[in-house]
């Protein structure tokens, strides 16, 4: 009974009934008298914020209560702002004093907040109206209202007439951005269905494992586009162009942001389109555990795992696909065919051979195909690798060589190096198996237990390729498998 107590507490399962964006709306051109309105509106929250952020290191208190009726009076008499947007400079002070205090028990050298720079305008649900029609925004402001008029795109002009809540004005440069916060229902989740898991990486950015389905991100355009970025940066600090990093590192961000946007498009595509649950890691405290040469941490620290992580679980909630964030540890040591855990089954960073059964599979499909065995799911694709893939127009096998695994390459994809061999024949240091000698070799039966009815006889599809055998994944110098 505890154990299935510590079960149901380590995982837990998005199924929120609505959900939250935010919508980044450029504002129009504005005139010189709208423009000063704001701009004095801005300072005036800033100024207020400041106020409370003082009164709190006074007081040496984060109580919202304590400090709304210590400040609240003094605070509507000093600064011209409505009542609601008193309480958000309030609150936008007890954030970050609060945040600065969870920082500072994970590092001593952390510093206070000072709200030096001009704070976002964070507006309350009343102070604020959206006209979807007019494509206008309506700020209540002491003097009146302020119309402020937006860019609206096609896609996001239906949005504009969701509930919305506590949304900021943003002054980017010379432009002004609203980031409107709306509230959306989220699609029913689906119940049952096969089960996917999802391990995230370096190497490989993420690996999807399920019934019948196997695929991999390459790492390396991250590491790459990173790596350019950091020593563009290094030679600008040399000619002290400071203006030019920062635009660099906003160019690197997007960049990324984009990446992380399309692959989670994919994955959760892809789990939607088998009406699957998809299980992936709870990563917390990755970087404050890892450590390494000056490279590594780069790299590490580099990672944006917790933005793709963010992005899954709204998408899979719009797309009413179940997430469940599972417990990531021993899934890169365990074997998904016999549930032998050892440290020493994972050779290398992409090879896992287990020392009970010996298994072999490329390492994070393993680890993926653990986080879906979670949801009771057994690798119905057996002891399928990746780099063995299948040409879709001679159905001839493609093998990578002695090339460690590059990633993202389903197995119906080519690449330069590749050569051609028959599934006939027999390469020295290189044997080609069926997919039936597949899963005799991994135990799966035929039917209920194993795979589906005849699932040897009719293997399944990956990308536009019928699979009908398996190449191993690399040639070993021994000869030997």
């Amino acid at each position: 009974m505890f154990d299935k107590t510590m079960d149901f507490f380590s995982r837990r399962l998005y199924s929120m009934s609505m959900q939250t964006d935010v919508l980044k709306i450029p504002i129009r051109t504005l005139n010189r008298g709208k423009a000063q309105r704001l701009e004095a509106l801005q300072a005036e929250f800033t100024s207020c914020a400041r106020f409370h952020l003082e009164r709190i290191e006074a007081t040496g208190t984060t109580d919202r209560t304590a400090l709304h009726r210590d400040c609240y009076r003094e605070a509507r008499a000093r600064f011209r702002l409505p009542a609601s947007t008193v309480q958000q400079a309030r609150d936008k002070a007890l954030q970050a004093r609060r945040s600065y205090f969870n920082r500072r028990k994970r590092d001593r050298r952390a510093k206070p907040p000072t709200f030096r720079r001009p704070l976002p305008l964070r507006l309350a649900a009343e102070n604020l109206r959206v006209f979807a029609d007019t494509a206008m925004v309506r700020v209540r402001t002491p003097d009146g209202f302020l119309w402020l008029p937006l860019v609206v795109c096609d896609y996001h002009r239906a949005d504009l007439a969701l509930p919305h809540g506590v949304s900021e004005v943003v002054r980017k440069g010379d432009r002004w951005f609203l980031m409107l916060t709306v509230q959306r229902e989220d699609v029913p989740a689906r119940n049952g269905g096969p089960q996917f898991g999802l391990d995230l990486g370096l190497a490989n950015l993420a690996v999807l494992g399920g019934p019948g389905v196997v695929k991999f991100w390459d790492g390396k355009p991250l590491r790459y586009v990173r790596g350019r970025y950091f020593r563009y940066r290094q030679i600008l600090q040399t000619k002290r162009k400071t203006g030019m990093i920062k635009r660099s590192k906003g160019r690197e961000s997007r960049w990324a942001t984009h990446e992380n946007h399309r692959i989670s498009r994919q994955v959760v595509d892809l789990v939607a389109a088998h009406g699957g649950t998809l299980h992936v890691e709870r990563l917390t405290g990755l970087r404050d555990r890892c450590r390494g040469t000056a490279k590594v941490r780069r790299i590490l620290h580099s990672w944006p795992f917790a933005q793709l992580l963010t992005f899954l679980r709204y998408k899979a909630a719009r797309a009413g696909v179940p997430l469940v964030e599972e417990d990531p540890r021993y899934t890169s040591q365990r074997c998904s065919r016999c549930g032998h855990t050892e440290r020493g089954n994972r050779v290398t960073q992409a090879r896992f051979v287990c020392k009970a059964c010996g298994y072999r599979c490329h390492a994070d499909l393993n680890a993926a195909w653990n986080l879906g065995a979670r949801g009771a799911c057994s690798p119905s694709v057996g002891g399928v690798t990746p780099p063995g893939r299948w040409d879709a127009e001679s159905g001839e096998a493609v093998l990578a060589g002695d090339r460690q695994h590059g990633g993202n390459r389903d197995l119906a994809s080519s690449s330069a190096g590749s050569r051609r061999v028959h599934a006939t024949e027999d390469v020295t240091g290189i044997r080609l198996r069926t997919l039936s000698d597949v899963g005799k070799m991994s135990g799966i039966p035929d039917g209920p237990g194993g795979g589906p009815p005849g699932w040897r006889a009719n293997p399944p599809l990956w990308g536009d390729a019928s699979v009908s055998a398996v190449c191993t994944i690399r040639k070993r110098k021994t000869g030997a498998w």
